[in-house]
C-alpha cells in the first residue's frame, strides 16, 4: 500500500506558522485535527490545529505542557471526539545561536506519539531570515519551506514507525496544501 500524504488546510497551517513565530526561539506545541485515511482516500486531512497555552516548561529544545492542561485538553477530546478528531500534535524546532535542529522528529517525538496513541507529527523548523526570501514551495522529503516576516518555515510529517526489534523511526509524508501555499506566495507578492 502506498504511504498516505496529507492534506493542511490553510487555516490550520497558517494557525501553525503564527504559534512557531510567536514562540521563536522557544519550541511551540499544539494538536492537529481532522480525518484519518479511508480505504477510498488514502489521505490524512487537517481541519484545525490548535496552540497549547499553558506549558510548564518551554525552552529552547522542549515544551512540557501543564499537567491541568494535559488532562482538560485530553477530557475535551475524549468526550467532545466528533467536535476534536485527533491525528495528532504539532511543534516547532526553533534556532538557537548557532544550533540548528533538524526538521525530523526527534526520538523523545516519536516515543510520545506511540505513548499518546498519535498517528502524525507536523514539525516546523523556524530560522530567521538574512536577506533571502523563499518562495513557498515543495521541499525534500516531501515537506514545505518558505518564508513569512522574519523567518523561513521548513514543515515536515512524520509518523512513528516499529522497526526490528522494536526500534522506533520516522517514516516522512508528503504534504499537500495548495491553499495555504497559494495565499502565502500571494501575500509575498509572488502570485496573483
Amino acid at each position: 500500500m502506498d504511504l498516505p500524504v496529507v492534506y493542511i488546510e490553510k487555516e490550520p497551517f497558517l494557525n501553525m506558522l503564527l504559534s512557531a513565530a510567536e514562540t521563536h526561539k522557544r519550541e511551540c506545541f499544539g494538536y492537529i485535527f481532522g480525518h484519518k485515511p479511508t480505504k477510498e482516500n488514502n489521505c490524512f486531512v487537517v481541519t484545525n490545529a490548535a496552540a497549547v497555552q499553558l506549558a510548564r516548561k518551554r525552552k529552547n529544545k522542549e515544551i512540557e505542557q501543564s499537567r491541568a492542561s494535559r488532562a482538560r485538553m485530553r477530557e475535551y477530546f475524549s468526550r467532545y471526539s466528533t467536535l476534536y478528531p485527533m491525528l495528532g500534535d504539532f511543534h516547532s524546532h526553533p534556532e538557537w545561536g548557532d544550533y540548528v535542529r533538524e526538521m525530523t522528529l526527534s526520538d523523545g517525538d516519536l516515543e510520545d506519539m506511540i505513548k499518546d496513541n498519535f498517528l502524525i507529527g507536523v514539525v516546523i523548523k523556524v530560522v530567521s531570515v538574512n536577506k533571502d526570501r523563499l518562495l513557498w514551495q515543495r521541499a525534500t522529503h516531501g515537506g514545505l519551506k518558505g518564508s513569512l516576516g522574519k523567518f523561513k518555515f521548513y514543515v515536515t510529517v512524520g509518523r512513528a514507525i516499529k522497526g526490528r526489534g522494536g526500534k522506533l523511526h520516522n517514516e516522512c509524508l508528503t504534504i499537500h496544501a495548495p491553499a495555504a501555499i497559494k495565499a502565502l506566495n500571494r501575500a509575498l507578492g509572488y502570485g496573483s
